[in-house]
């Protein structure tokens, strides 16, 4: 408009964007006009004061100016209305919908404790990548802890095999047997452990000479000592003064030589001729 046409309008509106660029005075007002429509149809979100019936109408304009692009929020204490939004985020329309991780190594889930994780996860609404997330995390550590423990086991027979020495077959024969014999409730099966076959063997140990039926196998060295046990008769031996090793003139001298060797094959972890 020109500075004529301006004229016409009051002071405050002559300098609107709106006003100038216009080409003509009933431009500026169907333009107007069209703003005013627009505002009326507008959506306007409540304030921090607002009540709930505000909050509510707002709402519902929001959903109705969208079309299917909004749904509404949902009443999570109704059941009908929270599985279907669990439903659009992924939670399948019953139990046998969801799927369990392939962990390799991890052993195989079995029907029943599927069946069970699968109830639970319908029931609070896990989606189907949720569940599958959660079964793998899960496995995975326990995957980790079993051979954590495997390994500590393994590590402490290899340990205990180092300190019996060739007596390690013995003991542990007369460990599990002792185990069997007093304590059945125990599977004949149990892979036990170190620790666990110390305290049978030392069960053995106490028993004396009545514990040969628990050490015999049948083999012709079913009196073998571990390593540290030889290095102790080799300094008793040599520490008496009086014994037929250290005096070759004694009765036995020979014997004693022979007993000798054998022990420092012990000592040394070599087999005993």
């Amino acid at each position: 408009m020109n500075e004529e046409q301006l004229k016409a309008f009051p002071e405050a509106i002559r300098d609107w964007d709106e006003a100038k660029t216009a080409e003509s005075p009933e431009i500026f007002w169907d333009q107007m006009t069209n703003l005013r429509s627009k505002i009326g149809t507008g959506l306007y979100q409540p304030g921090n004061d607002a009540g709930s019936e505000d909050w509510g109408k707002f709402t519902n304009k929001a959903i109705e100016l969208s079309g299917d692009r909004l749904i509404p929020r949902p009443d999570l204490e109704d059941s009908e209305q929270r599985n279907a939004l669990f439903r659009t985020l992924g939670m399948p329309e019953d139990a046998k919908g969801y799927e369990f991780a392939d962990i390799e190594g991890a052993p195989e889930l079995a029907t029943a404790r599927k069946e069970f994780l699968s109830g639970i996860a319908l029931e609070i609404g896990l989606t189907k990548s949720q569940l599958k997330t959660l079964d793998q995390k899960v496995r995975e550590v326990d995957l980790n802890s079993m051979n954590d423990a495997q390994a500590s086991h393994d590590n402490g027979l290899k340990e205990l095999k180092q300190e019996w020495g060739f007596a390690y077959d013995e003991r542990v024969f007369a460990a599990k047997k002792i185990a069997a014999t007093f304590f059945p409730h125990l599977d004949v099966e149990t892979n036990f452990g170190a620790e666990e076959l110390k305290a049978f063997q030392s069960i053995s140990k106490q028993l004396g000479g009545g514990s040969k039926e628990f050490r015999d196998q049948g083999n012709q060295h079913s009196d073998l000592i571990t390593p540290l046990e030889a290095a102790d008769k080799i300094a008793e031996i040599r520490n008496n003064k009086e014994h037929p090793y250290n005096d070759r003139l004694k009765v036995g001298h020979d014997a004693a030589k022979k007993r000798m060797r054998e022990l420092y094959l012990i000592k040394n972890n070599l087999p005993p001729k």
